[in-house]
């Protein structure tokens, strides 16, 4: 069992192979993992029943309209109690439907937004910051303001979104390149380039257009990304044979429009820090890529970067390793003389967290 895990050395194998190819069979990870089918599924039904996991269907929104990613902070009023701060989130705040993840710990909070253009989102920002303040929410210091990080998906690179098959296969030690049998080699070569293999999201920037129906099935896949091909082909609103869900589903996947993607129960395995980096570069030496890239550490699950600003969010098993990642990013930017005022990378204890929206898609699919 490894440092700090709760699950055995298959379960914590199979977690990573589901994390690695969400979309394979137990059979298929069988094999990659070289474990006996039975004990593959047997070890996946366990991290089910622990809830070590949480299945998503994420939309390509770029490929359906959406121009902006956008990353949102706040710190809040210490004046105000915790409880009173979620009963006032709860009850006066709407959850906007441009937000799909939204976090918070005592001090501050978190979240990222797709919006279609940048009238949509300076008016979904300024609503909720409206609201927030009137509640006494944030915290009233002029130097600690709502910030608003804006990325336009076409201008920008986008090399993690929540892929935490490196950050598992480092932490449970298995070194998941060796274990690639010479079919299983040419299966992956094979693969459409539109799956999860591609090491870039949201690169394909071609709009999709899809009929009533399609629409129809495609919220329903991110509503319900438990059920069955049989259980959303019963949904009221669809109606369709298994066949034609199954068909859609499959175009979907290969066509880049949507994909499954496994978010591990990090807390439950032993890891303590999410941290947050944004990273301003200097406008007289725009970062090469390949620098900005150098960033990109096992520990990362999300990496968003132009050429003058990158934001990274990491996690880390405890305080030794995050201090030990801060120094050899900043060493890097410094020695490449690229980095320019930055500010302090923002800390929070995975038991301490609020998910206020986690992972959920749903609104922001009904605006496709």
């Amino acid at each position: 069992m490894s440092n700090h895990s709760s699950l055995t050395k298959n379960e914590e194998k199979v977690l990573f192979g589901m994390v690695k190819y969400p979309n394979k069979s137990d059979k298929f990870l069988a094999r990659y993992l070289k474990m006996k089918d039975s004990t593959v599924n047997y070890c996946r039904n366990q991290l089910e029943k622990q809830n070590m996991f949480q299945v998503v269907y994420l939309p390509i929104l770029n490929r359906l309209g959406f121009e902006l990613l956008c990353i949102n902070f706040a710190e809040y009023n210490l004046k105000i109690t915790l409880n009173k701060r979620k009963n006032a989130i709860a009850k006066d705040i709407k959850i906007a439907n441009d937000i799909f993840l939204r976090i918070g710990d005592p001090e501050k909070e978190f979240s990222i937004s797709f919006n279609k253009n940048y009238s949509e989102f300076f008016n979904n920002t300024q609503t909720r910051l409206e609201k927030m303040g009137k509640l006494g929410l944030l915290r009233k210091n002029s130097n600690n303001l709502q910030e608003n990080i804006i990325f336009p998906i076409n201008y920008s690179m986008f090399h993690n979104f929540f892929d935490y098959s490196r950050l598992l296969g480092q932490a449970f030690s298995i070194p998941f390149e060796d274990l690639i049998t010479p079919d299983l080699q040419q299966s992956k070569q094979q693969e459409s380039p539109n799956t999860d293999e591609h090491s870039l999201f949201f690169s394909n920037h071609e709009l999709s257009n899809l009929s009533e129906k399609e629409k129809a099935v495609f919220v329903a896949l991110i509503d319900f990304p438990n059920h069955s091909i049989k259980e959303i082909s019963e949904l009221k609103d669809i109606s369709l044979n298994r066949n034609t869900v199954s068909k859609m589903r499959q175009k979907f996947i290969h066509d880049g429009l949507m994909r499954k993607i496994i978010i591990p129960n990090l807390s439950l395995i032993g890891f303590e820090f999410l941290v947050y980096y944004h990273f301003r570069f200097l406008p007289d030496k725009p970062a090469a890529s390949e620098i900005i890239q150098s960033l990109n550490s096992p520990t990362t699950i999300i990496f968003f970067y132009n050429q003058f600003e990158a934001v990274i969010l990491s996690v880390f098993r405890n305080y030794s390793e995050y201090k030990s990642d801060k120094v050899q990013k900043y060493s890097y930017l410094n020695s490449n003389e690229i980095l320019g005022k930055s500010p302090e990378p923002r800390k929070y204890l995975l038991s301490n967290l609020e998910y206020i929206r986690k992972f959920d898609f749903r609104l922001l699919s009904r605006n496709i």
